[in-house]
């Protein structure tokens, strides 16, 4: 059985792959950083693509088409911190396609050829309130969220949904935005952990995934 995790060379995506490695999935990673990809694609022994999805999601999507996965992981995203008048209009626009397009993309290409599995889509606490200087980064993981919990209810029996609210985790996310982890510093999550929580927790069926107390509390009612 084959499983997809997008944005599976480093961070959150890598541990998710990991996890699902033990399980004896059949790894499938794609990401943008060639020399990481590799790297963790040996590590996993796992096949790989270097594809930017913010531009390459089409690429992407014919994959899926070709190997029907029994478990596809929406994981690559980025986010941009800063007034929303100073942001880079070209960075925004790469957010909203890897973020939202790429990942509506292959959501839908996975319902259209998977004969059962699961999709996972990874979301963040930061969908459930509003986010000065982080604006569109929390609309995009919004979105995200909405269409999982639509997708919940509309899906097949046999096409599991499942969506993850993310709280601060250990990963290269906030030095890739430009922000400080120091407010974050001694409640962020470890990424090995909260991967290995995140799958067994899909697995076991759950829709909404939320690792940490402190997060489900500040999600609550809310996403």
């Amino acid at each position: 059985m084959y499983a997809v995790v997008t944005g599976g060379s480093t961070g959150l995506g890598y541990y998710i792959a990991k996890a699902l490695s033990k399980r004896k999935y059949s790894l499938i990673l794609i990401s943008r950083n060639e020399e990481r990809l590799k790297k963790a694609a040996k590590e996993l022994n796992a096949e790989w693509y270097a594809l930017d999805l913010s531009k390459n999601y089409l690429k992407a999507g014919e994959i899926i088409k070709k190997i029907r996965p029994a478990v596809l992981v929406n994981n690559a995203g980025f986010g941009l911190y800063g007034e929303f008048s100073k942001m880079s209009t070209k960075k925004i626009i790469d957010m909203i396609n890897l973020n939202i397009t790429a990942l509506t993309h292959l959501t839908k290409i996975a319902f259209e050829v998977m004969d059962k599995g699961h999709i996972l889509n990874i979301a963040s606490v930061a969908a459930c309130h509003p986010q000065p200087r982080l604006s569109v980064y929390a609309a995009t993981k919004a979105y995200v969220a909405h269409l999982s919990r639509s997708l919940i209810k509309e899906s097949p029996p046999q096409i599991k949904v499942s969506y993850v609210l993310l709280g601060p985790t250990k990963t290269d996310f906030f030095k890739n935005a430009g922000m400080s982890t120091k407010a974050f510093k001694k409640i962020m999550l470890s990424p090995e952990t909260v991967a290995e929580k995140i799958v067994r927790s899909m697995f076991r069926g759950k829709k909404r995934i939320t690792p940490g107390i402190i997060y489900k509390l500040y999600c609550l009612g809310r996403c």
